[in-house]
């Protein structure tokens, strides 16, 4: 009988190892950067989500101009002033911006809206008079029409600012069928 040699493997040279470690190092790699991805993106939409609320917060103020002026303002000239006490101005020269006069600072505060860093504020100028007869093909009977414009700024909650401006128009009787009532026109002029 003859003797058998025992089994020795081939001596092992460490591959298996540095293939493991190289496997594990691009994982690690994929999974921080998967995680620096998700954590930039979850700032872009908190970006967006604070733009929306200035934009919401804007538009509110907008809105509340407009009521304000269907409740008082029938007698604009008696109202609003070159100085624009409690942000209610007349018209202004050409080329004077509404923004230049501070809508931050001299406007008149809308309602608090939740979600935001500071309330929105809104001006109203008084652009004039026009007279509205109505269209060709629906003539109406004269009616006196006062052009406002109206800026409001809203803020998000950290401090995203948007403006808006818009231009409405407003019988003296409170009327509202007519061409030149309501708002007329609407922009966004912080962009």
């Amino acid at each position: 009988m003859t003797e058998r040699t025992p089994f020795v493997p081939p001596r092992q040279r460490g591959m298996v190892l540095l293939v493991a470690l190289a496997l594990l190092a691009t994982l690690t790699l994929a999974a921080l950067t998967a995680a620096q991805t998700t954590v930039l993106e979850l700032a872009m939409a908190r970006n967006d989500e604070d733009a929306l609320r200035a934009l919401l917060a804007a538009e509110s103020a907008l809105t509340e101009a407009e009521e304000w002026l269907r409740a008082h303002a029938r007698d604009p000239a008696s109202r609003f002033s070159a100085s624009g006490a409690g942000g209610l101005f007349t018209a202004p020269g050409y080329g004077d911006a509404a923004l230049g006069r501070g809508v931050s600072t001299a406007g008149r505060t809308a309602a608090a809206v939740p979600g935001v860093a500071e309330p929105p504020r809104y001006i109203i100028e008084w652009l004039g008079v026009r007279n509205d007869t109505g269209t060709a093909t629906n003539p109406l009977p004269p009616a006196t029409v006062d052009l406002y414009r109206i800026t409001a700024r809203g803020v998000g909650a950290s401090f995203a600012t948007v403006t808006l401006q818009c231009t409405y128009g407003q019988t003296r009787d409170g009327g509202t069928a007519r061409r030149l009532t309501g708002r007329l026109s609407w922009t966004r002029i912080d962009v």
